[in-house]
């Protein structure tokens, strides 16, 4: 999927672009809605993040695949 995404021949959502973007910015940022000092509770709202970006790249990724009409086996 990224290298037709390289190439121009897909073209990711908007939404995924921008979640992609605020999910990053989001990690590495240093202020949290919770605080990275905190042991555990502090990566949780971290970990939700990552959860929610992953689902998000999960459905672009079975776009890609109805669009491309590509099966895996």
């Amino acid at each position: 999927m990224l290298t037709d995404v390289f190439r121009g021949n897909y073209r990711l959502s908007f939404i995924t672009i921008a979640a992609f973007i605020a999910s990053f910015c989001y990690i590495i940022f240093p202020l949290d809605l919770l605080p990275d000092f905190i042991p555990v509770i502090g990566w949780i709202d971290d970990g939700v993040v990552i959860y929610f970006l992953s689902q998000r790249l999960l459905r672009e990724t079975e776009r890609y695949l109805r669009r491309t009409q590509k099966v895996i086996v």
